[in-house]
């Protein structure tokens, strides 16, 4: 008596559709763990957050990075595999319209199944925030070669001055051998060679040389937030930009949004509470706790979320797919009994 080679027994399986059924239950059942256990994070953050146990076996399993590690997409591959093989193989048996439409629609599940798989394992969002007049080099963001810059960036206000919009002149250059230029606002991206580009947010950010004897050193401060001081853990500065300053006797206010009359309120904080403070005009010095503040200038900064998804366009293509073959599928069946 032969007996059949192991191998021989996976053509005729990966054929059936009960193999498709099973496969993509699975595939479901452990996308849906990768939605509940963070993804990306490192070996420590499972450890401290699940235990010494279920922690180590998350991260042995791969859980932690679920859509790229090996035996998930092997799965993938053979639910590919097996719905492409039916659709062939009803396709061999009965070659008419329907079959074809049935072959269609199996091929826009695959596509779309790739491309959701792609979106999740691939697919990279990036956070970052450029001085007017300034670039990023796209590399520091894991991003492929070229930078990015802010050529220019207004604010348009309504009446009452608060804000309407958010416009940035962005140029791109040297990204995948192409040169990019274009004018973005909130919910209008830059759009190209795979990336998308928002303006998510903007503020002001302040130039400003600190000295403490010989040394001196240059900080640039976004308005609001508390920087620390060089050489000393203790002590912090945090700037606030006051754009059209006047003082009168309710403290420091601005007029309008508008940089008619800049400064910059400098605050001194010790282990988080206020020390010294102190409000500086564009080129003016000042001791702050001992340190020399020297306001170099100011410029407004904006927010941009960069995003590279190239799964999104193989889901939309596997829809169209899809929404062809059951047009295809379900006319013929339309015709067949109307007939």
């Amino acid at each position: 008596m032969n007996k059949q080679h192991p191998v021989g027994n996976i053509f005729p399986a990966l054929t059936s559709m009960q193999t498709a059924i099973y496969l993509l239950i699975l595939i479901a059942l452990l996308s849906a763990v990768g939605t509940i256990i963070p993804q990306g994070e490192e070996s420590r953050f499972y450890i401290q957050h699940y235990g010494q146990y279920p922690g180590t076996f998350i991260t042995l399993l791969g859980l932690n990075h679920l859509y790229q590690v090996w035996w998930y997409q092997v799965l993938l591959g053979f639910l590919c595999l097996s719905l492409l093989l039916c659709s062939y193989q009803r396709l061999r048996r009965t070659c008419n319209l329907a079959s074809t439409g049935s072959l269609i629609l199996h091929l826009g599940m695959v596509v779309i199944i790739v491309g959701a798989t792609w979106s999740l394992g691939y697919a990279k969002s990036v956070y970052l925030e450029i001085n007017e007049g300034e670039a990023a080099f796209l590399k520091d963001y894991g991003l492929k070669e070229g930078y990015l810059q802010v050529k220019k960036f207004k604010v348009d206000y309504y009446p009452d001055h608060s804000p309407r919009q958010y416009y940035a002149h962005l140029s791109l250059q040297d990204y995948k051998g192409g040169n990019y230029e274009e004018n973005i606002a909130v919910n209008h991206p830059l759009e190209a060679a795979g990336l998308k580009i928002y303006q998510t947010s903007w503020s002001w950010s302040m130039q400003a040389d600190v000295i403490q004897d010989e040394n001196k050193q240059q900080l640039s401060l976004q308005n609001g937030i508390a920087v620390p001081l060089p050489d000393n853990s203790s002590l912090e500065i945090k700037a606030l930009f006051i754009p059209d300053y006047q003082e009168d006797g309710m403290g420091l206010q601005t007029k309008s949004p508008y940089p008619n009359n800049p400064r910059m309120l400098a605050t001194l904080l010790k282990e988080g509470q206020i020390a010294d403070m102190m409000v500086l005009a564009p080129g003016e010095s000042q001791n702050l706790g001992g340190y020399t503040i020297v306001f170099q200038g100011f410029a407004p900064y904006t927010g941009l979320t960069i995003k590279e998804d190239r799964g999104v366009n193989m889901v939309f293509t596997g829809f169209a797919l899809l929404s062809l073959g059951l047009l295809i599928r379900y006319r013929n069946l339309y015709r067949r009994k109307a007939a």
